[in-house]
This record gives C-alpha cells, structure tokens and sequence, in this order.
C-alpha cells in the first residue's frame, strides 16, 4: 500500500491528466447513447381584420363652469353679430360672421380646378368620337399632299392657281379701302347731322325755357321784390322746401347765362364740335330748370296739405297750381328732344371709331393677303424651297402621332398622372372649403354667451378673441407633456373614468388645446380642454380623472401583435407558419418546416397591436415566439420585435436578415 502510494505521489500531475480524460470521455459517451432531443414550440396567433386604436392618456380633474374663450382663426370684417351678451347658445350656435370675399372666391375657383381636374381624367378612358377621327385622317391626307406638291415640280394648273390668289387678293384690297372710305364719310355725316338736329332743338328750347325761368321768378316773388312770396310759404310749410327752390333756381339761373351766352356765339355754320358743346350746355339747364320746378312743385303740395285759403297770397297760389305742373311737363318734353339729340351725337361718337378701326384691320388683312399671294407666286415660279420640304415633313409626322394619340390605348403613366393631379385638386377644395368655414366662428361649447367684444364693421385679427361662452356642464382638463400633446387635435374624443366612481365610464372631445405651454424642471406642459358629452350627478367638480384621448383609429385593417414584428434596418418582417390548422395555446405547436420569413409593411402600432399594411391577408398564422421543451421560452429568432420584454418599443436591433 505505502508503494502504491509513493507511486501516485511521485507522479502526480500525470494522474491528474488521466483522471481528466476519462470524466471527459464518460460525458461524451453518455451523450452518444442518449436519446434525449431538443425540440422547439411556435406560440402562434392568427392574423385578423379589425380596428386599430391609439391614445395618450393621464390623470386629469373635472371643473366646474368653464369660461371658454372664442378666437378667430383668420382676419376679416364683422358682417354679421348673430349672438348677443347673455344668450344662450348651443353648441355650433353662429355667433360672429366675417367678411369671406376672399374666400369664397377660392372656394369657386379650386371647384373649377378641381371640375377641370375631373373632366380630364374622364377624358383618358373616353373613345374618340368618329368626327375627331375623321379630321385627324383629312389632317394627315392634307398634310401628305402638301408633301407630295413641294416634292414634284410646279405644274401649269399650280402657275395658275397662285396667279389667280394674287388678282383675288387685289379686289378683296380695294373692296376693303372702298369700304374704309364709305365708313369715314358715313360717320360724319351722321354726326354732322345729328349735331345739326340737336342744335335745331336747342334753338326751340331755348324760348320755351326763358319762359319757364320767367314762372319761377313769378313763384318766387315779384319785380318790386323779388322773394316776396318766400315768407308767406314758411308758413305753411317748413322753410327747407323754400330755400330747395331758391336754390334750384339760383342754378338753374347760372346755367342758363353760361349756355346762353355759348347760343349766341355759335351759328348753323359752326363746327360740328361747337354744336355738341351747346347741346350739352342747354340740356344741363334744362335739367337744373326741371330741378326747380319739382321743388316748387314739392312746396305747392305741403302748401296744398296745409290749407292756404286764409293766406292773402291766395289769388297767387292758385295760379301757380296750374302753371307750375304745365311747366313740369313742358321741361321734360324739353329734356326728352335735347337727350334724344346727345345720345345720337354719342352713338355715333362711339361706334364710328370702332367701324374705321374695323374697316382699317380689314384693309391690313387684305394688304396682307396680297403679299402672302404674291410670295406664294414667287415660290412656285422659283421651285421648292428644301426647307420648304423639311417643314413639310415635320408637319405629316405630327399629324400621323395626332392620329396615333387618337387610336392608341390609355397609357397607364398617364393615368396615374391625372390621378395626381385630380387628388391634387380635390384637396385644394376640400382646404379652401374649410378655409371658408373659419369665416363663420361658432360656439365651441353649450352656455352663456357672457361677452362679444366687436361690432360690426369692425375688423378681427387672426387669433384674437371674439367673446367669452360660460359652459353648462362640466368640463374636464388634463396636463400632457411636448410629445403627447403633438398627438392631439381638437375634437378627438376621449373617454374618462373616475377612481371614485367605479363603475362610471364617461365619453367627451377634445375642446382646446393651450398653444403656449409651462416650464417646470426643464419640462414643458400643455393643458388640454375636454368637454363631456353627457352628465352624472355623481360627478363633481374637483374629482380626478383618468382620461384617454384616442389620437387615431383604423378600421377593417390587418392587425397583428407587435411581438410578432420583427426589425431589421428600416425594414419589418414576421414569420408565418403554413400548413398548421391550430395554434396550441400558450405552449404553441411543433413543426417539421420551419417558418417562413415574409417581408412586410407595418402602419400604426400601440402597445400591443401593430397594422399590417401589406405583406400579410388575414386568417395567415404568425409567430408571435418560440418555446422549448424545457419550458425556457425564448424570442422567435435573435432579431428583437418592435416590443422589448417590458411591453415597450423596441429601439434596437441585432441577428441576421432572414434570406
């Protein structure tokens, strides 16, 4: 025994090495005679259709009676103050309404872009109609003619043909200048006669209106004083309907020197524009003796009302009854002969000018024409021109794509194109309607209009507040941070439960959002606004809530867990198990085929839940993570998922893309 002993501790280490090989080569001849295999579990999940939800949410508190500022989103005039200081409004009641002009008219022209936008779209998928087919062949048969004719060399018909343009061209010239003269000598005929005529009237005019002018001079007063009848009037009648006539007649008076004076300094051999002078002169005293007879005859109908038989001037004023309404009649038969005058004179001073004009451009045409002929002639005498030839060409080939663009069928680029270009407009008119909507500010919320702080005519700044609405019921308000409040817009909706009421689920909307936030350690924070959609008396203002503003919905969308989105790079992948007709629960199924990798599109994602864009149909079995028989669960692959193991998005990524 002691040798044995003494044999081990001399060789010690080589003991040792031995000892080492044998445990290792018992483990590996266990493992070699082991049947024990390793078997992997797919949990699965079937991809549906369904709706999509997300949301922020916080803790927020209920109030009581909210004053809710109203504020312009645009600047206009006041045009309309529907609502007043302490009336009661509802919800989308019209309060204000501002000068929409503007908008309006962009409203009109984005629907006409967008008709046009319409109409063309059509256009790609209608057939072309049989006229449009038949002018498009006549184009190119002609345009193949034209090339023919330069082509081969003049012929004596051609020689013929253009000589026979050029004497054409030659009477249409001197049928154009013959008609330039006849038009230029009509037109001052006419205006030397009619100027003639008017002047004839101003010579008739002017005794009947001298007479006129005597009657109200008469109406006034008389030679020994010239207002003595003014006094008695003021006392029948208000002294304004006497200085009317006083006043009339001083311009009726001064009008009449002026015109009067210009008569006798002219003559029937005056030029025509010194009668147009004095037919005008005449009929405006004409006119201002018709404004001094209605005023006296104004002032004879209160006389008339008031009763003038007690009056000295009685005698007086019975006469002027009948002279003055004689007088109105004859002024405006005056007036009407004078006017008729002028509104020929005027005529012809309108339309002589655009006539010559007319008949000048026809003479330049002709003018034209002669020289086209004529270069037309010299071309054929000359030969064709290999320019000539080249153009011809260039002219078929374009009539023979017109017919192609014609026959061919709808290019699918083109179509998509138009697309564009009618969403393109449709949005612009789904925007500048909205736009216009802004102009007519409503109240945000049911209450007590408390103020309106503009009037009409005044003008209100974007931003500005127009008036106050005290609400009816109960608002709610939570405080959301930077990025959550990038989420909301006003009117999403939200719902709210209460710790206190356990068994009470409330809905609302989002009602305004604060455009200026609060610091508080280096934290910004907005206060959100919700109105409640109904009541419950268990509510009371001050008591917590706990609100959810859903930020998005999609409906009857591909959905699947986001544990079963896989991330590579800026691309996303799920694995799809086929050929399984059960998902084996909690533990999952195993396989002989390993899944199969399938690239896809995700849109919209929560905590739980991710859209599938394309890529995936519903009723497709999907892995959402892989289980061994040693239940040590581990993900499906090293690729992470778009949740980490806390439930939240994934920021990285690792392992390899599937092939």
């Amino acid at each position: 025994m002691q040798r044995i002993y003494q044999f081990f501790r001399q060789r010690k280490k080589t003991v040792i090495l031995i000892g080492i090989l044998l445990l290792a080569g018992g483990i590996l001849l266990v493992r070699a005679f082991s049947t024990e295999t390793a078997q992997t579990r797919y949990v699965l999940e079937v991809t549906k259709q369904g709706m999509l939800t997300t949301s922020v949410s916080g803790t927020g508190q209920v109030k009581g009676e909210a004053e809710i500022e109203v504020k312009s989103e645009v600047s206009g005039k006041v045009v309309q103050l529907i609502a007043k200081s302490g009336q009661q409004v509802e919800e989308g009641d019209i309060i204000v309404v501002l000068d929409a002009g503007d908008a309006q008219k962009s409203v009109r022209d984005a629907r006409i872009s967008l008709e046009s936008a319409q109409i063309a779209y059509e256009k790609l998928f209608v057939d072309p109609d049989a006229l449009s087919l038949l002018q498009a062949e006549n184009a190119l048969a002609q345009a193949h003619r034209t090339l023919t004719d330069l082509e081969n060399s003049p012929t004596d018909d051609d020689i013929s043909n253009t000589q026979d343009e050029i004497d054409n061209a030659k009477r249409s010239l001197e049928q154009a200048q013959r008609n330039l003269i006849k038009i230029q000598t009509s037109a001052e005929q006419n205006l030397e006669s009619a100027s003639e005529n008017g002047y004839n009237a101003v010579a008739e005019a002017f005794a009947d209106i001298t007479n006129l002018l005597t009657d109200l001079s008469d109406f006034i007063g008389t030679q020994e004083s010239e207002e003595k009848y003014i006094s008695y009037y003021n006392l029948m009648a208000d002294s304004s309907y006497s200085e009317d006539v006083l006043n009339d007649y001083e311009t009726a008076q001064d009008s009449y020197d002026i015109a009067w004076s210009a008569f006798q300094n002219s003559s029937r051999d005056s030029s025509t524009q010194e009668k147009v002078e004095v037919i005008t002169l005449t009929l405006q005293v004409a006119e201002d003796v018709s404004d001094a007879l209605n005023s006296a005859q104004i002032l004879l109908n209160q006389i008339e009302d008031y009763g003038y038989e007690n009056f000295a001037i009685v005698d007086h004023i019975d006469e002027m009854m009948i002279t003055i309404p004689s007088d109105v009649a004859t002024i405006n038969s005056i007036i009407t002969s004078l006017q008729s005058s002028a509104n020929t004179i005027e005529e012809t001073n309108l339309t002589a000018p655009n006539s010559i004009v007319d008949a000048k451009d026809t003479v330049e045409e002709a003018t034209i024409s002669l020289v086209v002929a004529q270069e037309n002639y010299n071309d054929v005498i000359d030969g064709t021109d290999e320019d000539e030839i080249v153009q011809a060409r260039e002219t078929v080939a374009e009539r023979e794509q017109q017919l192609a663009d014609l026959t061919e069928e709808t290019d699918r680029l083109d179509v998509r194109l138009q697309e564009l270009s009618l969403e393109s407009a449709r949005n612009k008119y789904n925007d500048a309607y909205e736009e216009l909507a802004k102009y007519t500010i409503r109240a945000p919320i049911s209450g007590t209009l408390a103020s309106v702080n503009l009037h009409v005519g005044e003008t209100a700044s974007s931003g500005s507040m127009l008036a106050v609405v005290v609400a009816d019921r109960f608002t709610a308000q939570i405080t959301l941070n930077e990025v959550d409040v990038a989420k909301v817009m006003i009117d999403n909706h939200v719902t709210l439960t209460f710790d206190a009421i356990e068994d009470l689920t409330m809905t609302g909307k989002v009602l305004r959002i604060d455009t200026i936030g609060t610091v508080s350690q280096g934290v910004v924070s907005y206060n959100i606004l919700i109105t409640l959609d109904t009541e419950d008396q268990r509510v009371l203002s001050g008591m917590s809530a706990n609100i959810s503003i859903i930020t998005n919905i999609r409906q009857n969308v591909v959905v699947v867990s986001s544990s079963a989105v896989k991330l590579f790079g800026d691309s996303s992948y799920v694995e799809v198990l086929d050929g399984v007709t059960e998902m084996g629960g909690t533990q999952g199924i195993t396989s002989d085929t390993p899944p199969r990798q399938v690239t896809v599109e995700v849109g919209l994602s929560n905590d739980t839940q991710t859209e599938i864009i394309s890529g995936l149909y519903s009723g497709e079995y999907v892995v959402t993570r892989m289980v061994t028989d040693t239940t040590t669960s581990t993900p499906a692959s090293s690729t992470p998922s778009l949740l980490n193991s806390s439930g939240r998005p994934s920021g990285g990524f690792g392992g390899s893309f599937p092939p």
